[in-house]
């Protein structure tokens, strides 16, 4: 079935909407005819979307909404349930990264991903998963990463919270399915999206005494602007760490999954390949979990250190 019929005259909820993934599910939706509840804590970004939006015959409804705090969700699913009446699509996708070896990245690093990550993501389907039973139908899908099937040394914090992401998914799939609700677990691999701007990089405190702390907060931008430049440059899962894709030809991907209702969504081959070697090939995949983190670990240290040099030549 064409896309523009499937959507058409549906609705959907999209957190996370104002840039990246949620960004273009919410253009692709609304080209289709599918009306939106837009939420997002960047409410400048927010509202840029919503009037860009205004140009497609569709109701879009734009929500200040903060995932981690469960009031503010509570309210978005009021208002969409308002004003959409059936949800069709409950888009989870607001997220963050944090980045570095595991013995300097902060306890309340550690707390503000799997907040974001894992609770933001329980609270949106907690509050909207009454309202999917009543109408005995819709689709859950919520945005996790390749790093909810493949863990990478120097991702701790985001590994664990993507996994959670995942194995949340597959047991509410078993839970749901039958009481017709839909869920997809989306993973890609590294894309093209500003995510980069709410990164958290661990750094050792021993390496930031002395810093004045706008020209350290300058630094790490420099640092983790040539973490993600290199990240996502090379192509190829052998090369580097698959290649940063564009991220409109990813959602064209996942969209297309979406209407076959798939469960887990790659915009890739080589998430089903890591599945694969998991299961038949455990020595092999314990090779590439250790090639993985050694480059990457090797990239998190070149990024540090252009930030700390940047940061030394400015005081």
């Amino acid at each position: 079935m064409k896309s523009k019929k499937f959507f058409n005259g549906k609705s959907a909820v999209i957190t996370g909407a104002a840039s990246g993934i949620g960004r273009e599910f919410a253009l692709n939706l609304a080209k289709y005819g599918c009306n939106l509840v837009i939420s997002d804590i960047n409410m400048e970004m927010l509202e840029l979307l919503r009037k860009e939006l205004e140009q497609f015959s569709i109701k879009v409804i734009s929500v200040n909404c903060d995932v981690t705090k469960n009031s503010q969700v509570r309210n978005l699913a009021k208002i969409s349930i308002k004003e959409l009446e059936d949800i069709h699509f409950l888009f989870s996708n607001a997220g963050i990264a944090t980045g570095g070896p595991f013995e300097d990245i902060a306890q309340a690093q550690w707390e503000r991903t799997i907040n974001v990550n894992l609770f933001g993501m329980y609270y949106v389907v907690k509050a909207f998963i009454p309202k999917l039973i009543e109408q005995s139908h819709g689709h859950i899908i919520v945005t996790a990463s390749i790093a909810g099937s493949l863990g990478v040394g120097g991702l701790n914090p985001y590994n664990t919270s993507k996994f959670a992401n995942a194995g949340f998914c597959e047991s509410l799939y078993g839970e749901y399915s039958h009481k017709g609700i839909d869920v997809s677990v989306i993973c890609p691999f590294p894309i093209r999206t500003n995510l980069i701007e709410s990164v958290g990089f661990g750094i050792s405190p021993e390496k930031l005494e002395g810093f004045n702390v706008d020209v350290m907060q300058e630094a790490l931008k420099i640092g983790k602007r040539h973490y993600w430049e290199e990240f996502t440059k090379k192509q190829g899962i052998y090369n580097g760490f698959a290649g940063g894709f564009p991220v409109e030809r990813a959602v064209k991907r996942f969209i297309k999954k979406i209407k076959k209702k798939k469960l887990y969504i790659f915009e890739r081959r080589y998430g089903r390949l890591m599945q694969f070697l998991q299961g038949l090939f455990p020595g092999l995949y314990r090779k590439l979990l250790k090639s993985f983190g050694k480059r990457h670990l090797k990239l998190i240290e070149e990024a540090t250190e252009i930030a700390l040099e940047f940061a030394k030549n400015k005081q």
